[in-house]
């Protein structure tokens, strides 16, 4: 059952590399194209077994793809425009009449990869020009412009699955039905990418920050029944089967939904001893200007696993009191974070580099040692 009803094809390709009888190759080919689709024909109405079926026209899918490559790894590959897509409208033949039987995780070949990307190139330029003139949060518009250049700049570096570039393409057209002059554009857009099953590491992070920075000063209380709001908006929001950004992972209603119910048992379990957690702050030896330009080279050098200065202040202020300040607000923090001068600059400079001599005195002793032989050798020069 496994016959290769490309073998003929191939045969014709990899010869036409060596000769120079295009003309009679491209006859010989349209023969064997329709061949193919006369043979997978026959195989559905044969009565073979479905599980044969499948390995059958996997395999094919598979010769297609691999015969595809190789012809774009050829030094005169512009020759094989015309055996590239009748290739092409294989594997669309047999996507569109035989699905039960296509292969969505199988490697894509490259001219799959360039022609999705061709058609959707216009629908992609507008969506990324609709995304900056709207109101939306920078890490959400981050997140989408940058898939967006790893599915279109990356053509031959990267390998996706059809599965991948046909979400891609799901999603383009989603983006592009997007009403940007709605008053509420980024709800509308964030309930779209969460019943699209966009389950991306990045997404995951913009809307954990997002309720984060909703909380305000929230009392316990208060974030608890904000949490139990979300949560229930989650959990109703409808949900597209079997499409994903990531099918590995799970789906993002579900890393939501768990993230929300952790989130709100950690809430209730502080109401439950009383009020709030009191928990006990570290004194430092450090002015507040001296911690923000702490947490400014911090967030500067991408220590911190996330870009929401307003919770880093808040984390900050709730978990240290400062030389003078028992009680440090987020916004001081913030309005030193923004206004470091070189005394302070300084300052931390010396600290910085006395924790480097420490290392050094600790850790790599051989190198000090011989770093004090050299200074003493020139000293008596």
């Amino acid at each position: 059952m496994l016959k290769n009803e490309l073998k003929d094809i191939e045969e014709i390709l990899f010869e036409q590399e060596y000769s120079d009888s295009d003309k009679t190759a491209q006859i010989n080919l349209e023969t064997q194209f329709g061949h193919i689709y006369k043979a997978w024909e026959k195989a559905i109405f044969s009565g073979t077994a479905e599980n044969s079926l499948v390995r059958y026209f996997h395999y094919h899918l598979d010769i297609i793809s691999t015969t595809s490559i190789t012809l774009s790894d050829f030094s005169d590959s512009e020759k094989y425009a015309l055996p590239q897509d009748e290739l092409l409208a294989l594997i669309d033949h047999l996507r569109k009449y035989y699905s039960s039987y296509f292969n969505e995780d199988a490697i894509a070949p490259i001219t799959y990869h360039q022609r999705l990307v061709s058609q959707l190139s216009g629908d992609i330029c507008a969506i990324q020009k609709t995304l900056k003139s709207i109101d939306l949060d920078a890490s959400l518009i981050t997140c989408l412009v940058k898939w967006f250049k790893v599915m279109s700049d990356n053509i031959g570096i990267v390998k996706f699955t059809f599965r991948s570039l046909h979400y891609f393409k799901w999603i383009v057209h989603q983006l592009d039905s997007l009403d940007s002059d709605s008053d509420e554009a980024e709800k509308i857009l964030v309930s779209l990418l969460i019943r699209s099953n966009f389950n991306n590491l990045s997404f995951l992070v913009y809307y954990q920050d997002t309720i984060r920075n909703a909380f305000g000063d929230f009392s316990a209380l208060g974030r608890l029944n904000y949490l139990v709001e979300r949560k229930a908006e989650v959990m109703s929001s409808p949900e597209v089967k079997n499409i994903a950004y990531d099918p590995s992972w799970p789906s993002m209603k579900t890393m939501l939904g768990n993230w929300l119910m952790e989130e709100i048992a950690l809430t209730e379990k502080s109401l439950c001893k009383g009020s709030e957690v009191i928990v006990p702050k570290i004194p430092l030896e450090m002015s507040v200007a001296h911690l923000s330009c702490l947490i400014r080279l911090l967030y500067e050098e991408s220590v911190f696993a996330t870009q929401n200065l307003q919770f880093i202040f808040k984390c900050f202020a709730g978990y240290f009191q400062s030389k003078r300040q028992a009680v440090i607000s987020p916004g001081s923090l913030s309005k030193e974070f923004y206004s470091i001068d070189q005394h302070t600059a300084a300052r931390m400079r010396d600290l910085l580099q006395r924790m480097v001599l420490r290392i050094n005195r600790n850790f790599f002793p051989m190198a000090v040692a011989v770093n004090a032989t050299i200074l003493s050798y020139l000293s008596t020069r």
